[in-house]
């Protein structure tokens, strides 16, 4: 998608028809791809991941606040020494900075919104 084409004033999604693009992609390519931007500014970026049973995340940390919305499938979102299941319809929320890995329970898709980190006062 055109970088331009992230920013605009209103977006609107088949999460359902993006997914099948995502698992098109990974066909065509024997893995592909497994997320795809859908939208990104200055404030927010929000992410659609696919993943196969099995498959994982590492560990990462973010610098803004992310939530975590499953549509398709159920993953253990592992952070702060515990471990949460989320199926379908589940939605998480982690501060920014503490570190997290993903793992696929089964085939799985989920939407990731970033925030932008919070500016320092004056800058």
């Amino acid at each position: 998608m055109d970088p331009k084409e992230l920013n605009q004033a209103m977006i609107a999604f088949a999460i359902a028809e993006e997914i099948s693009k995502i698992k098109a992609d990974q066909r065509a390519a024997h893995q592909g791809k497994r997320s795809a931007v859908l939208a990104k500014n200055e404030h927010v970026r929000i992410v659609l991941a696919v993943l196969s049973r099995g498959e994982t995340l590492h560990e990462h940390a973010t610098e803004g606040q992310i939530t975590v919305n499953v549509v398709e499938g159920a993953i253990r979102f592992n952070a702060l020494n515990e471990r949460v299941r989320l199926t379908a319809g589940g939605l998480l929320t982690l501060q920014p900075g503490i570190r997290h890995s993903v793992e696929a329970l089964e085939d799985s898709a989920f939407v990731i919104t970033v925030c932008a980190p919070e500016k320092a006062p004056g800058s």
